[in-house]
């Protein structure tokens, strides 16, 4: 089976794609760049690919923007814009000679052409795993640089005034388990509902397994709370916490300007574990729904909260009776009352024996996702099985399913509850089904089918 490639998610036409770069909001555009292979859909050849969009459903591709070149690849970083509008692009030389070092390019036409730095790399520790420079505003003037001594599992802070030079501030970690490596990080101011002007700073990073018998759960991501103190984070708990229950979300950054300031999120949806395997041809890698940042207080506790940054809702769609069978790029709500019902398994079944089921067990406060099938079982000896997250209310039936072919993306808990797979449904009809204990149907369930997202859907004010 050749996997069909997504139809409002971003993911190049041909080629490999991983990691999000340089996200940034400018003349009334969202810009992308990611790691690219220009020359296959296996990694290799590490670049700059580039796409943008008007409404971050469509995505009109570019041409490569930061191309590879003899003994150095083109590894992650961010973008941002300068006082004079100039776009500056921060970046990981992956040197032949086994050192990354942090390199910088700039672009006065938007992002079509860059011109590297003469003095590259502009940031050198003589480190093999230094790398991932995400460049921040502060609030009060002033630039911050994130960066990362991976195996270390060590973030690495530095201060600019200009953009030219830096001084190193600070860092945080080590903390959580060993045997991963950190990668991709990203701070964000985000505000808390329900607080007006009430704003923590929140330190977003992803950890890859790495060792001689690595974790098979593979590669995630997670958030911690806290604030910033003298160009450094400070954590509230010395904990990680996962911030998609999914497989399948990882290197998540956000866009630099974007309006109101928002914090609008992309991130790959794959797993190092399989990623290699993943059956399309002739691409391979796409990107999460943007989705939009903030906070919750959940019982004294701050948690994120994830939100689509995009309305993909049909305000013409009704509710339908299930089994219902649609086409592989739809939009699902369900609502039901877990009182009347008790546990319900939302199904989904495509292509041959390829099966996807959802359980919300309300007796044991979760939601869980289930791969299943031929496929799913071939694919990798990790891929097929189920993932199980703790909801935050388990006593309401509310949730949204977001499925563009192979992405699958599962919003509970108003958004404080996200898993995020790949899927194995195939290019054909999919059919939703409903199931509660008493197997006599789901009563009170109520279904409603957005289709055709790609026409009907539209960017929405990006604020929690």
């Amino acid at each position: 089976m050749n996997l069909p490639r997504p139809r409002f998610h971003l993911a190049p036409a041909r080629n490999w794609m991983n990691d999000p770069n340089g996200l940034v909001f400018v003349d009334d555009r969202w810009h992308a760049f990611f790691q690219y292979n220009p020359e296959g859909n296996d990694w290799g050849n590490m670049s700059w690919g580039h796409a943008s969009s008007r409404d971050l459903l469509q995505w009109e591709e570019h041409p490569v923007a930061l191309p590879h070149r003899p003994g150095e690849q083109i590894y992650s970083g961010s973008t941002v814009i300068d006082a004079d509008g100039t776009l500056t692009a921060f970046y990981t030389s992956a040197y032949s000679h086994g050192i990354q070092a942090q390199s910088r390019a700039t672009s006065v036409d938007g992002g079509e052409t860059w011109i590297p730095d003469a003095d590259n790399p502009v940031i050198d520790r003589g480190s093999s795993d230094f790398r991932d420079p995400k460049v921040v505003r502060l609030p009060h003037g002033g630039w911050l640089m994130l960066t990362v001594e991976a195996v270390e599992r060590r973030v690495v802070f530095f201060t600019s005034d200009d953009l030219l030079s830096w001084r190193e501030s600070g860092s945080f970690g080590p903390i959580g388990v060993d045997g991963v490596v950190w990668e991709c990080p990203d701070l964000v101011h985000l505000p808390v509902e329900g607080r007006p002007g009430s704003r923590r700073w929140v330190l977003l990073l992803s950890t890859n397994p790495v060792g001689e018998d690595p974790d098979p759960a593979g590669s995630a991501m997670h958030y911690v709370v806290g604030d910033l103190i003298d160009g450094a984070f400070r954590a509230d708990h010395d904990a990680l916490v996962p911030l998609d229950h999914g497989r399948d979300l990882y290197a998540g950054v956000t866009f630099h300007d974007a309006p109101d300031g928002a914090a609008v999120m992309l991130a790959w949806m794959s797993n190092w574990r399989y990623a290699h395997v993943v059956p399309t041809s002739p691409w391979r890698g796409a990107m999460s729904i943007p989705r939009t940042l903030g906070l919750r207080d959940v019982g004294g506790e701050l948690r994120l909260v994830q939100r689509p940054s995009v309305d993909l809702r049909d305000d013409r769609a009704d509710a339908v009776e299930a089994p219902v069978t649609v086409e592989p790029h739809v939009l699902v709500d369900v609502r039901w009352d877990p009182a009347v019902t008790g546990s319900l398994r939302l199904t989904l079944e495509g292509e041959g024996d390829a099966t996807v089921e959802i359980v919300h067990d309300p007796a044991a406060g979760t939601l869980s996702v289930s791969r299943d099938g031929t496929v799913a079982r071939s694919l990798h000896p990790d891929f097929a099985g189920t993932r199980v997250a703790p909801l935050l209310d388990g006593r309401t039936g509310v949730l949204t399913a977001i499925l563009d072919g192979p992405l699958l993306e599962i919003f509970a808990d108003d958004g404080a509850t996200v898993l995020s797979h790949l899927v194995t449904l195939g290019s054909g009809p999919v059919t939703a089904s409903t199931h509660v204990p008493t197997g006599a149907g789901a009563p009170g369930v109520r279904l409603v089918v957005s289709d055709g997202v790609v026409q009907k859907g539209r960017a929405v004010p990006a604020t929690v």
